[in-house]
């Protein structure tokens, strides 16, 4: 069966977590819309397989488990692609809660585009270091995202990217390297322009980060227009990672700068050369300042 979407999860010892961003998939209001849920299992031992059965009569979902071999998010979520039957991939985090209008929104952008676009959702509450975790236990409820969502924007608790946003606005069609806000946690693509670009780069293997910074380079390539959906809204639910670098984070710094060099010199434009130069949230400035530079040495 064809699917107007495929809203695809890759999870690891998550069970707690994704429960929530499972239900919240249930009350989804999609009018004549019709999606699939497919779950990239890499390899959990917390039971997530028998809750994720609690769902089967509830949604169109899939199911799929692969050997715990390292964190292999890119190759969950080419399983996913692989086995999706939709025309648009939405990828999320398994710790989500989404809003009721959260697959509908995600739909609409592509079918309303002009062009082939990546979509960039809206993640309340994102917080690496859970800076805010007491706080935001407070004022979630994980039976009404909608609530939720409206909670943290009058607490002020808002998508970590909000600066970037502010300072460069939302059409990230001014921004020159808008890759840097293409995080996997909520964004949708068309699966034939994933086929298109090769899915995402599964070099990124046993270690946390990179692959979608990697595919998102590979969509600006072929001239895929990033846009931003605020109203694809979901929350971020606290909890503790266990996927960074806690045991070494110097050597976590290292793994990333290679990838960092290793994009370098993939795609070798100008933005990635400040990337590896600046911090991922001063690039489009120092681009943009260079580039006013640039055009008034012209006159």
């Amino acid at each position: 069966m064809k699917y107007d979407a495929s809203v695809i999860i890759p999870t690891y010892n998550a069970k707690k977590y994704l429960y929530y961003t499972l239900k919240s998939l249930t009350s989804q209001n999609l009018s004549d819309y019709t999606f699939e849920v497919i779950v990239v299992d890499d390899g959990s031992s917390d039971g997530t397989d028998s809750m994720v059965k609690e769902f089967q009569s509830k949604l169109n979902l899939k199911y799929i488990f692969q050997e715990d071999l390292g964190f292999r998010a890119a190759l969950a979520r080419n399983q996913g692609i692989r086995h999706s039957h939709g025309d648009i991939c939405i990828f999320i985090d398994s710790s989500l809660l989404i809003s009721s209008s959260f697959v509908y929104e995600h739909i609409q952008a592509h079918r309303q585009g002009s062009s082939e676009r990546a979509v960039i959702g809206y993640i309340y509450g994102f917080d690496d270091d859970n800076l805010n975790f007491d706080k935001l236990i407070t004022l979630i409820d994980s039976n009404n995202p909608d609530l939720s969502i409206e909670n943290l924007k009058n607490a002020g608790i808002f998508d970590p990217r909000e600066g970037l946003y502010k300072k460069h606005g939302d059409d990230l069609l001014e921004w020159p390297a808008p890759w840097v806000v293409f995080w996997s946690g909520n964004i949708s693509v068309r699966k034939t322009v994933l086929e298109k670009v090769g899915l995402f780069n599964e070099i990124f293997f046993k270690t946390w980060g990179g692959e979608d910074t990697d595919l998102g380079l590979a969509l600006e390539r072929e001239q895929v227009d990033f846009y931003l959906l605020r109203s694809a809204a979901a929350i971020h639910y606290p909890h503790k990672h266990t996927y960074f670098w806690s045991e070494d984070n110097e050597e976590g710094v290292r793994d990333f700068r290679r990838k960092q060099r290793y994009m370098h010199e993939k795609y070798c434009t100008e933005a990635t050369k400040v990337w590896l130069e600046t911090y991922y949230t001063e690039v489009n400035e120092v681009l943009l300042r260079k580039s006013t530079v640039s055009l008034e040495a012209e006159k």
